[in-house]
């Protein structure tokens, strides 16, 4: 199901597949194709677990001379956020709601591969990818549905798009359903709350990941600025963040930096050395 919103540049892509057909005794991949005009040059972006885009380009990695004998594998990669490509003047983005594999395997075309059962080989590893839906004796393979999202830009502005909407699809609002009169539950309940200082809102780039309160009384924060360097004119700059105005309820004794994990003080950190000496 393919829609338009009024009111938004993107197009919204629905998609229900399975069970997928083996009765053949081949296993199947399904994929879909978005081709468009743009010349790419064997070259695409995708996400990083969601952060970084990271540059490919087809048939060739920059750390080793590549002999390519899987000119299709070879050339996937996980997507979890995004993929876009580019030439001179416009870029095309697409984004996920769910981890996929992607690539673009002919220039200004992004495949991604939607669904897949794989029986085993017989070469002696059983390693088939073959999961089913039992329900009582009857085993079927899984239905999957998800959506993707795509639109053009002129050449440098889908950052924007890729980062802001990314974020509603990471975390959509969350329903919820009552049996009471709407009139009714909305004058007994208090329906809209911000912890945040009415007059503050966080800068464009940045978003907040964790706000969990720990066993010892304490609060773990994590804000992600939500661009790379050079990826925009604007939202790369550095930015700041008004702690007490995220908690002008409560009084900060202390603010500690820690690793991404939080299991260690940043000043506590050793760095490896990556060259191995």
């Amino acid at each position: 199901v393919t829609r338009l919103y009024k009111g938004k540049e993107h197009v919204e892509v629905e998609f229900i597949v399975g069970p997928i057909p083996v009765d053949d005794g081949l296993g199947k991949e399904v994929v879909t194709h978005i081709t468009s005009t743009l010349e790419t040059n064997k070259t695409f972006y995708t996400d990083s677990n969601g952060r970084d885009f990271i540059k490919r380009i087809r048939d060739y990695r920059t750390d080793w001379d590549l002999e390519v004998n899987e000119p299709v594998a070879g050339n996937y990669y996980p997507i979890n956020l995004g993929i876009y490509m580019q030439d001179v003047k416009k870029e095309f983005s697409l984004l996920v709601d769910r981890a996929l594999g992607g690539s673009s395997i002919v220039d200004g075309e992004v495949e991604l591969m939607l669904h897949r059962l794989l029986l085993d080989d017989s070469r002696g590893v059983a390693e088939a990818l073959n999961e089913t839906d039992c329900v009582l004796d009857e085993c079927k393979g899984l239905t999957i549905q998800g959506k993707y999202y795509f639109r053009i830009d002129t050449i440098g502005d889908g950052a924007k798009w890729r980062r802001t909407f990314g974020q509603e699809i990471y975390s959509p609002p969350l329903l919820a359903f009552t049996e009471e009169d709407g009139d009714s539950w909305r004058n007994s309940h208090v329906t809209t709350f911000s912890g945040i200082d009415s007059s503050y809102s966080l800068p464009d780039n940045v978003a907040i990941i964790t706000l969990q309160e720990l066993d010892d009384g304490k609060i773990l924060l994590r804000l992600a600025h939500l661009y790379q360097l050079g990826e925009d004119n604007d939202l790369s700059k550095p930015t700041n963040v008004e702690l007490k105005k995220l908690f002008p309820r409560k009084k900060i004794g202390k603010v500690t930096e820690t690793s991404l994990s939080a299991n260690q003080e940043r000043t506590e950190m050793e760095k490896r050395d990556s060259s191995g000496k």
